[in-house]
């Protein structure tokens, strides 16, 4: 190789694409699993912020459905952002319409910032005041950036438990 031949000839590494990476999803929460156009609120249903599923919680424990940093955590404590190594944007919604109930059933387990594992608590909901409270408790989960997302393939059975696989995604 010549003196300049870094000047006009692109490293073989770097001319190549990179390589899609395959992720695991789980459910946040034990319960019934359900496609997002069941979910009752008209924005989730149509995929407005995303393609994704739900789960109708039997238990107040919300996990992870995938690694990677928290970014965003709601004031009213009702959602939690995180955005996966790759770069998918992933919200996890709890309840329909829970914002209004200001945070009171909510206890947040993660933090702006924090990195987080598959299937670790995220947070804890009492489930009871949601529905005292005439609020669905669907524990909603959504990719909301799906350029970011080459294929999506969610599977599961009717009956979840919290952190099993439901489905995997390819990152671009």
């Amino acid at each position: 190789m010549g003196l300049f031949s870094g000047l006009f000839h692109k490293d073989e590494a770097e001319s190549k694409p990179a390589e899609s990476k395959t992720l695991a999803i789980v459910s946040p929460a034990d319960g019934t699993y359900k496609p997002v156009e069941e979910v009752p609120d008209d924005t989730f249903a149509a995929k407005i912020l995303g393609d994704g599923f739900a789960v109708a919680p039997t238990s107040g424990t919300i996990v992870a459905p995938v690694s990677g940093t928290v970014t965003t955590v709601a004031n009213a404590k009702h959602a939690v952002g995180i955005t996966t190594p790759g770069g998918v944007e992933v919200l996890v919604h709890i309840g329909v319409d829970t914002v209004q109930l200001n945070g009171e059933p909510f206890d947040m387990l993660v933090a702006a910032g924090q990195t987080i594992t598959t299937g670790k608590p995220i947070e804890r909901v009492d489930l009871q005041a949601v529905k005292d409270a005439g609020k669905p408790t669907d524990v909603i989960v959504v990719f909301t950036n799906p350029a970011a997302i080459a294929s999506l393939d969610l599977d599961a059975p009717e009956t979840v438990a919290a952190g099993q696989p439901v489905g995997s995604m390819t990152v671009k």
